[in-house]
């Protein structure tokens, strides 16, 4: 995973300073993997026991698909931080914004790959307790579904909109709209990063 990371990153930095002989068919396998990631999400009444194992799965292909040398495309790599975007590990999350930025550095144009670059990157920064830049990622517990802590200062909002679409006032304002999408109550106080430091630093106590 590690040596992976290494070359993508390194294939990044190559792609963005030298120009492309020539465009990269997109990959199809890897778009049908995209396809049945979203539509899992898609669905009314989730199943997260089936899913979980289907995502397992597919992020094994993917990581077959990434050795074997045949995801080229910016397409093929954002269909790829995606799959890995819904892993499970801190590792899961820097291949997905490795591969996120590498889409972006190839098709700067595209919103969708600057959208994705943004939210790994929070993931990446939620995983290990920290919080989040951009404001795209939520949690929920038995009081409900809040916004995760952000780093307000970490970037300005025009650098949010740039690459998320949003400021952070209207994603607290959509708070609302995505907890009665999943279901869920809007929580009334959303707990602080050092509140949820000293939760984690509890539940992981002997």
């Amino acid at each position: 995973m590690t040596s992976i990371l290494f070359v993508l990153l390194l294939a990044a930095a190559g792609t963005a300073s030298v120009a492309e002989p020539f465009k990269p068919t997109d990959n199809p396998e890897l778009a049908q993997l995209f396809r049945q990631d979203q539509a899992d999400r898609d669905a009314a009444d989730i199943d997260w026991n089936a899913v979980g194992p289907r995502d397992q799965a597919r992020k094994a292909r993917v990581q077959a698909l990434l050795e074997a040398g045949v995801v080229r495309s910016a397409a093929d790599h954002y269909h790829a931080a995606m799959v890995f975007q819904h892993g499970d590990s801190l590792a899961d999350y820097r291949l997905a914004n490795a591969l996120a930025t590498l889409a972006m550095a190839q098709a700067p144009d595209d919103s969708h790959y600057r959208w994705l670059v943004g939210a790994s990157w929070d993931r990446l920064l939620m995983r290990q307790l920290q919080p989040q830049w951009y404001g795209t990622q939520y949690k929920g517990d038995a009081k409900g579904l809040y916004l995760y802590p952000v780093a307000k200062d970490a970037v300005t909002d025009e650098e949010r909109k740039a690459m998320v679409g949003h400021t952070l006032a209207e994603e607290l304002a959509h708070v609302a709209e995505a907890a009665k999408e999943m279901g869920l109550p809007v929580r009334a106080a959303a707990p602080t990063i050092e509140e949820l430091r000293r939760e984690s630093t509890t539940s992981e106590a002997p």
